[in-house]
């Protein structure tokens, strides 16, 4: 099959996933990359690489001793930019960076983003709005113009809606949003943060540079919010609030009304028309699930080896048409599931009988340790050596639409009053833009509770455009929606009463709005300026089981520590907050409070997260030694549970004993235990003849740790004679032990 030799490819180049994140998280109220939109200019000079660096030191100070990792230049109608940028980034050792974006053509500053440094010093943690605000107008006023500067709201006046996303619960956000005619541009503006320190560590521009359209004519507010009160409509789904709190467990989820992309939100100024956040005309959506049929609800299981896993991947291949012989294991893999704990896989070749034992004929199915279906592939040879070249013929959306439906309806037969088909059909540009790049059509699947969408736990299955099979699976995630046991109840509010919410919280306002993309693998052309009337003010969800408001600006407040203001260990429990070791409830963060064995390992367990300890890993010498290990104080609803099934897969907690006891008060010598075995030292933990301590009141056996934490600094006695290995410590003492850790790590990389 001849086909065409140009291929396409999408690099990303951002060095820390947290740049990415942060710099989303920072556009305006729908949102988009940070970009400068305006005609074309395709005989206007470009910046070389020199000049463009040159222009970044202009805006932005880069300290000497960091290293300039990546100069990359993306021209017009490439990745996320209409116009030409260069993408520069900086490094110091491995978790420091700055990255800035700049116009090729006009040198403007388009996104700035600092990472790493002065993360751990003892700077204040309760920067005002104030003193943000004015930090974010100095840094203003030397990046953008007066003309641009005179065309914005106050700062904050109007607050971008996903500027709780991503961001450190110690940094103060700061929008100025553009205002033409009196009329507001919520996503047009520059959106900053500002850390403890108040130095500006993020910078985001988005401004469009064209014509924008008349207001002189547009209906009133009153029809306007008559419109909307007839035709706007919310989701209803369990929706995943894990940045306010409770980071590794799946009760985060909490059931709201939330207005999704897809749903009719704003009313068109001009026509009266109730449109989505894409500009196109909607009405209320009807999700429906592609069956009846529902899998029980099981406690769970003994996780399962490699050959357990085997057989059932024998199973499933049994449900495709034709016959297959075993190929073999061909490989495996590991990711950290939402519950925090280790989630391993393997996948199993199969050839067809009648085929004719070509690679390309390959089928794989994966099951992970779960016993559950996670991948399913076909003919991958083939599809990854010809992707990118373009399709000479392709079959209609609806067949391909077909073909993934059947697939999902073999392999899930038994859940389908669990699925629903999220993907609509794109438009004719994008089909054909996907058919020029080579690229297949995709179909993503979302899971479903008691009918209701579970937020963001969905899977895809990828169709060949030229045969219209369906030929990938990926559903990695669906384990989640096994673990997540959120129920609907009865008492939910309708619809038009989580409306009547948001319109006493809010304000109808008119508003410029520039419509977001539709979420298609196709680089898109900035779309127009269009005008709507839509509720501005504050940001948040309705909760459906009362009707309430849950604002996401009081949610961050409450994690934001009020009581350890002169604290003796004020210093490593404000840094325990940036980092999120610790997360303040109601605005107390309990410095004295007692920490628990199982609050120790869960503390342990995000420390993992922000910092790199090259010595952990998975321990999983066999797929005997993978057995998930259970204490019997120790269930599944435990809020530490997967800290606990963490630490015990990376060495953290031996598994020995039948108790874990995690309600009861650490130890101060089970608080070096837990350091030294962070460290890489647990083999040497039972070797007590190996070390010495200066102190007279630690036993034996636990000698080694004690010598260790003494040895690296870490913690200290209570006099020169005395550790003091059975009291207790508090919350304020275990910030201190993760500072010393963070601070230890750090200087070692």
């Amino acid at each position: 099959m001849l086909r065409g030799a140009k291929s396409w490819g999408l690099k990303m180049g951002v060095s820390s996933s947290l740049v990415f994140t942060t710099l989303l998280a920072n556009v305006g109220a729908i949102g988009g990359a940070p970009l400068a939109y305006a005609a074309e200019q395709p005989t206007a000079k470009v910046l070389t690489q020199e000049e463009a660096i040159k222009q970044a030191q202009k805006w932005v100070k880069v300290p000497a001793d960091y290293k300039l990792t990546q100069a990359r230049y993306d021209g017009a109608n490439e990745a996320y930019s209409s116009q030409p940028n260069w993408w520069l980034n900086w490094e110091k050792g491995n978790d420091a960076n700055i990255s800035v974006s700049i116009d090729a053509r006009s040198g403007k500053l388009l996104s700035y983003y600092r990472y790493g440094e002065n993360d751990s010093d003892g700077g204040s943690a309760k920067i005002s709005r104030e003193q943000a605000e004015k930090a974010a107008l100095a840094f203003l006023e030397r990046v953008t113009t007066e003309d641009e500067r005179a065309r914005l709201s106050k700062a904050n006046e109007y607050e971008p809606s996903n500027q709780y996303f991503g961001q450190d619960r110690q940094r103060e956000s700061v929008a100025f949003t553009r205002v033409e005619n009196k009329i507001p541009f919520l996503e047009n503006g520059f959106w900053l943060t500002v850390d403890h320190n108040g130095e500006v560590m993020s910078f985001n521009r988005n401004w469009y540079e064209g014509k924008l359209p008349d207001a002189g004519s547009v209906i009133d507010s009153a029809e306007a919010a008559k419109k909307w009160e007839e035709q706007a409509a919310p989701t209803l789904l369990f929706s995943n609030m894990s940045m306010f709190g409770s980071l590794e467990r799946l009760d985060s989820y909490q059931l709201v009304y939330k207005f999704e992309a897809g749903d009719p939100q704003f009313v068109d100024a001009a026509t009266g028309q109730v449109l989505n956040a894409y500009g196109k005309a909607a009405s209320a959506r009807s999700i429906e699930p592609l069956g009846n049929t529902h899998a029980r609800t099981a406690e769970k299981k003994p996780l399962i080896s490699k050959e357990e896993a085997q057989k059932i991947a024998e199973q499933y291949i049994k449900k495709l048409p034709g016959e297959y012989r075993f190929d073999g294991n061909s490989g495996g893999g590991s990711s950290i599931g939402r519950d925090g704990v280790e989630v391993r896989r393997w996948s199993f070749s199969f050839m067809p009988l009648q085929g004719k034992g070509s690679p390309e004929e390959e089928t794989e199915i994966t099951i992970n340790d779960r016993g559950e279906f996670v991948e399913y592939s076909a003919n991958e040879n083939a599809r990854f050596r010809i992707r990118g070249q373009k399709w000479e013929k392709t079959v209609a959306w609806e067949q391909a639409e077909a073909s993934a439906l059947k697939l999902v309806r073999t392999f899930y037969a038994d859940r389908l009053g669990d699925i629903y088909l999220v993907t609509q059909k794109p438009s004719k540009e994008a089909l054909q833009y996907l058919q020029e790049k080579g690229q297949p059509y995709a179909f993503t699947f979302g899971w479903l509770r008691d009918g209701i969408p579970i937020e963001h736990v969905q899977f895809t299955v990828e169709v060949n455009p030229e045969t219209g099979e369906a030929e990938a699976l990926n559903d990695r995630n669906m384990w989640e929606a096994t673990l997540f046991d959120g129920k609907a109840g009865k008492d939910i509010v309708a619809p038009a009463a989580a409306k009547k919410t948001v319109q006493k919280q809010k304000t109808l306002q008119l508003t410029y709005y520039q419509p977001q993309g539709e979420p298609l693998p196709v680089p898109q052309k900035p779309s127009q300026p269009i005008l709507v009337y839509r509720y501005v003010g504050d940001e948040g969800v309705v909760q459906a089981g009362t009707g309430e408001w849950l604002s996401f600006a009081e949610m961050q407040n409450r994690q934001k520590p009020n009581d350890i203001e002169g604290h003796p260990q004020q210093a490593a429990l404000e840094l325990a907050v940036r980092m999120e070791w610790m997360i303040a409830e109601d605005g107390k963060l309990l410095p004295d409070k007692l920490v628990t064995r199982g609050e120790l390992i869960q503390m342990a367990s995000r420390l993992t997260n922000r910092i790199e300890f090259s010595n952990l890993r998975p321990r999983f010498r066999s797929d005997e030694a993978e057995k998930l290990y259970t204490f019997a104080d120790v269930d599944s609803k435990h809020p530490n549970y997967a800290a606990i099934q963490k630490g015990l897969q990376y060495g953290l907690i031996p598994k020995t004993g039948k108790m874990y006891e995690p309600d009861r008060a650490a130890t101060r010598a089970e608080a070096a235990e837990l350091a030294a075995r962070m460290l890489g030292y647990g083999d040497v933990l039972d070797k007590p003849e190996v070390f010495t301590v200066p102190y007279q009141d630690v036993p034996k056996k636990q000698v080694p740790a004690v010598a260790l934490v003494t040895a690296f600094g870490l913690m200290k006695g209570k006099s020169t004679a005395a550790f003091a290995p059975d009291g207790t410590v508090s919350r304020g003492d275990v910030a201190e032990l993760m500072q010393a850790l963070y601070e230890l790590k750090k200087k070692n990389q």
